[in-house]
């Protein structure tokens, strides 16, 4: 890879379009290079557990605990700062080389010379020889630090996998020989020496890249703090991870720690060859994003979710399997670093979650947030290996558990308050992983004790690998069960399963030209979150959906409100006291972004009313829990809303009718589609008896305001009478052509639909009049009043005969316009019944006819939609 263009500016950069796919991409690689590391050193480990002793593994530790402080100086710091930083150039990099191979060769010579310190130390001669060896790793490390991390911000995450499997290997390989032929301890020192220098010579391939002279460059200042501040983190991070290994190898020896690093190795490495690669792949693909928008907490939550299914599996699973996995795999004489991992299992899952709040911070720039949770960790942490060492190296184990339960739910809220992120949202993407592996746990080690192959009994490796396999099987199908169950559906198993998908597959992806990213990073004094480049940043936009009993519906709802293409977008729902899965199903959603309240029943005005109360939109769009909005609706009307340059506009589009089968909705225009007054829009409306769906509007926040809550006393037409006070706010309406609505017409006709009851009827009637009340306040004249008879008109046959009273008054109200109302008359199909028998009887005939024709056309809808068996479109 050529990093840098004839003028030293950073190309082979990726389209944003790509980003997710790459990062699903890069995601898959790591995972998968991770699991085969995984399994080569499983293997290495098998080996040489039966070619060393304890004790070499002892002495060995005594020096990696403090030797890997130094030589992740750059590799945690500078690497963050190269794949986060917005622009780049060679200069810039070429300066950080340098510091960092002359920091490099200054720690390197100050290790070797601090090794007979180190001996003293631990009261083991042998530690001497060990760090001036080991000593090596720190310089060679150093001087591929920049290219490594040029790679990974080209999301080159193959090619560094590759080369980390090729060197890994070849470290393992060296150390196999070594110990075979009888070199002991030396054979482990002389593997760690061979594989920083092996990945240097394979980084340096890839990126045949050779670094300018130091020269001064804007923005060398703020990387060296934004790195300083990393690898601070790290070191706070460093002490609360290896404190373990001193206490335990200063108060039990080499013999006890060779014990328990292997226990530890086996923790450490099935949560660690996930975490460290995927760390680079998600902060790569996160920093791409708005760390307020919807994507970015989606793409979060989305991957929080996945981490707790995979993790809270391998916990309990280990747990279950552990012992048997470390006879295994070490061989006899090893069962003390069995009984040991048995308390690390636990911590496995949640360990995995607990480093997602890394990712937080250095996505959004926020290091200097990171480096200040550290501190708290590492007082939690150490605090706990103190009150737990009187238990000896179980007891360490034991600790390490409990200090990531404690902490995980503390960072994950802490590295989010910045974006608001909610914790809520975090709880329930986790909760229902942990109560899945806790139950599925118990019940297997219930079942085991019923079985007596898996009665847990010493015997030989075969013996344990039987059990492992039994207990895997038992566990997994438990495991899948519970998380099924819990979810109410495939839902988890269906994402996973895509992700998997979408890591293998082998589409090809555009790299193109340099493009801008979307964030820079702050040359203040004071590292900060990443800015937009944009000097007025796009205006939130509310989509505010009040739910109840709409079980049916939500999901379709939902998903038509997350794709929308318009950005920063907020989606609020309120749960009006439902008696189905509404709240449910709704909070599956949260890890989407989606935010989720419930009340007691108070109405859907009620309803709307909290739900405004909750957001935080400059422009307010209103979804029923049953409508769909086309992806590019709210685009559509925000790109009319620059063009008119005016707040108190509001924006009304088209809208389809249908039942089941939206792709065949029919968009018929009325005379409301168009550029109207206020005054205009109202006459047409109440003079003609037509309407706007309530999801076509789109107003801002001024206007809603100003308009006033919606009424909760109103039992039907609420939309209606709230809507025209919105346009007595406003200046006019516009109206947008191609932002479109598709609307789940009610089961009935109009006057089924207003429904028989007197308190409906009564609700209705008072909904007129706050209508005729609102036109009449714009403007007084001949066309109002004609326009208010028609609507009088129009809406007679809903009270006439069954509420005398509210008869009289719609009489009343007709005379003092001037006019005088007709008795209402239905459709010639049901004249001669009124003619014979009454209004009150055809009205009601006529109501019952036409639900069963509702209900036939209802049932063939969807029966052919099922049929047809087809999902949301994209066009939808």
């Amino acid at each position: 890879m050529k990093p840098f263009d004839a003028n030293g500016a950073f190309c082979p950069d990726v389209n944003d379009d790509d980003v997710r796919r790459l990062a699903i991409r890069g995601a898959g690689v790591t995972v998968f290079s991770g699991g085969f590391l995984l399994v080569i050193q499983i293997v290495a480990t098998m080996i040489l557990a039966r070619l060393l002793r304890p004790a070499d593994f002892g002495l060995v530790t005594m020096v990696t605990t403090l030797s890997l402080l130094l030589l992740n100086f750059g590799l945690n710091g500078f690497t963050e700062a190269i794949i986060q930083r917005e622009e780049i150039n060679r200069f810039l990099v070429s300066n950080l080389f340098w510091v960092n191979t002359g920091a490099g060769l200054v720690l390197s010579v100050g290790f070797a010379a601090a090794g007979s310190i180190i001996a003293r130390f631990y009261h083991e001669p042998l530690v001497a020889g060990i760090a001036v060896a080991i000593s090596t790793t720190i310089f060679t490390t150093s001087i591929s630090v920049q290219h490594l991390a040029l790679l990974k911000r080209a999301m080159r995450f193959s090619a560094t996998s590759i080369n980390e499997i090729i060197s890994r290997t070849l470290s393992l390989a060296i150390s196999i020989i070594l110990a075979w032929a009888g070199w002991g301890y030396w054979a482990l020192v002389v593997g760690a020496v061979a594989q920083p220098l092996a990945q240097s010579i394979g980084v340096f391939f890839l990126c045949p890249w050779l670094p300018s002279l130091p020269r001064r460059a804007a923005g060398t200042a703020s990387m060296m703090r934004f790195a300083m501040s990393i690898y601070g983190r790290f070191t706070v991070s460093y002490f609360s991870r290896n404190t373990d290994n001193l206490l335990v190898g200063w108060r039990f020896g080499s013999i006890s720690l060779g014990f328990y690093k292997k226990a530890y190795d086996l923790f450490a490495l099935s949560a660690g060859q996930l975490t460290a690669p995927l760390t680079n792949v998600a902060v790569a693909a996160l920093s791409r994003f708005n760390p307020r928008s919807t994507q970015y907490k989606q793409h979060l939550l989305g991957s929080l979710s996945v981490m707790a299914f995979v993790g809270m599996g391998l916990s309990a699973g280990f747990a279950l399997t552990g012992q048997d996995m470390i006879r295994l795999l070490l061989g006899p004489g090893w069962e003390s670093a069995g009984r040991i991992f048995t308390f690390f299992a636990p911590g496995i899952g949640i360990m995995l979650i607990y480093y997602m709040h890394s990712w937080i911070h250095l996505s959004i720039g926020r290091a200097d947030r990171w480096l200040v949770w550290g501190f708290v960790e590492v007082i939690v942490t150490c605090l706990l290996f103190l009150l737990a060492l009187r238990w000896g190296p179980a007891g360490i184990a034991a600790a390490w558990t409990a200090s990531f339960w404690v902490l995980t739910i503390p960072a994950l809220w802490y590295a989010g308050r910045p974006i608001d992120l909610g914790i809520a949202s975090v709880l329930a993407s986790l909760w229902k992983y942990v109560v899945a592996s806790l139950v599925a746990g118990l019940a297997s080690a219930g079942i085991s004790r019923e079985i007596p192959s898996l009665l847990a009994t010493p015997g030989s490796a075969q013996v344990a690998l039987l059990r492992i396999v039994e207990m895997s099987v038992l566990f997994g199908t438990l495991y899948l069960t519970a998380v099924v169950l819990l979810h109410r559906g495939y839902t988890p198993l269906y994402q996973i399963a895509g992700l998997l998908r979408e890591m293998i597959s082998r589409r090809r992806l555009s790299i193109p030209s340099p493009s801008p990213a979307l964030f820079v990073t702050s040359d203040a004094d004071t590292p900060g979150p990443p800015v937009t480049k944009s000097a007025s940043p796009k205006p939130l936009v509310s989509i505010l959906i009040p739910a109840f009993n709409a079980q049916k519906w939500i999901t379709d709802t939902l998903r038509s409100a997350i794709s929308q293409t318009w950005e920063p977008k907020e989606i609020i729902v309120v749960d009006d006291g439902s008696t189905d899965r509404t709240l449910e199903i709704a909070r599956m959603f949260e890890p989407d972004g989606v935010r989720v309240v419930t009340q007691k029943n108070q109405g859907a005005a009620a309803a709307r009313n909290s739900a405004f109360s909750l957001s935080r939109g400059d422009y307010i769009q209103w979804l029923d829990a049953d409508d769909l909005l086309a992806p590019d609706k709210i685009a559509r009307q925000m790109e009319m809303f620059d063009k008119c340059q005016s707040k108190r506009t509001v924006l009304s589009s088209a809208f389809a009718r249908f039942r089941y089968r939206y792709y065949r909705a029919e968009f018929i225009p009325t005379v409301l589609w168009c550029d109207l007054s206020p005054v205009e829009w109202l006459l047409r409306k109440m003079g003609q008896n037509v309407y706007m769906q309530t999801a076509t509007w789109l107003v801002s926040r001024e206007v809603t305001e100003a308009a006033g809550p919606w009424d909760t006393t109103l039992l039907g037409d609420d939309d209606g009478e709230y809507f025209c006070r919105v346009l007595l706010a406003s200046d006019g309406v516009r109206f947008v052509p191609g932002a479109n609505v598709y609307y789940r017409a009610p089961w009935g006709d109009t006057l089924s639909h207003v429904g028989r009851s007197d308190r409906k009827l009564e609700a209705h009637w008072r909904s007129m009049q706050l209508h005729i009340n609102h036109l009449r306040s714009l403007e007084e004249s001949q066309r109002v009043r004609a326009a208010c008879l028609a609507y009088l008109q129009s809406c007679f046959v809903y009270f006439y005969p069954e509420m005398p009273d509210i008869v009289n008054e719609v009489q009343k109200a007709a005379m003092e316009m001037g006019g005088q109302l007709e008795l209402p008359r239905l459709s010639w199909k049901y004249s001669w019944i009124q003619r014979i028998f009454g209004l009150g009887l055809a009205k009601r005939l006529q109501n019952f006819v036409q639900q069963i024709r509702w209900r036939v056309e209802i049932y063939w809808d969807k029966a052919l939609f099922r049929i047809q068996n087809r999902s949301l479109p994209p066009e939808l």
